[in-house]
């Protein structure tokens, strides 16, 4: 049973080393650029400056996180990462995830669940395919995948 939670300080070394095994390869691959040099400081900023966090635990355990920020005058959510440790995935979390995002944003009366997808990175495509996003565009970092919310 998946519990979140929202992320604490003193997550963040979990959620950086999780971060780093799930998407070394594919970024830097993609974006041609150093890990420790390009990628992290960059996500540190941004992690604290930006959006909400949740931590997702399965018996009491840090198994991933996700990362979203609200933008009402685009009527969305939008999805900054999510990442599940690998030994979870394929275990229905991502979709609870994607549920738990799509009633958020029912709630405050927003249309859409966004977010980027690296071009490379195909678990993550067949995973936004599978959850019925589709792919509406594609931007610097990637590919831009949206799933309207069902109104109520």
């Amino acid at each position: 049973m998946m519990k979140t939670r929202n992320a604490r300080p003193k997550d963040f070394d979990f959620i950086l080393i999780l971060t780093r095994q799930n998407m070394e390869r594919i970024v830097t691959k993609e974006w041609n650029a150093d890990w420790e040099k390009d990628i992290e400081p960059n996500f540190v900023n941004m992690w604290k400056s930006q959006g909400e966090k949740k931590v997702v635990e399965v018996d009491n355990r840090n198994v991933g996180y996700f990362w979203f920020e609200r933008h009402p005058e685009k009527k969305e959510i939008f999805i900054n990462s999510i990442q599940i440790d690998e030994q979870f995935q394929r275990k229905g979390l991502g979709t609870e995830i994607v549920n738990w995002l799509l009633k958020e944003a029912m709630n405050r009366n927003l249309e859409f669940v966004r977010g980027v997808v690296q071009k490379n990175n195909v678990h993550a495509r067949k995973f936004f395919e599978k959850n019925k996003f589709e792919f509406i565009g594609v931007t610097e970092s990637g590919l831009l995948v949206e799933r309207k919310v069902d109104v109520k």
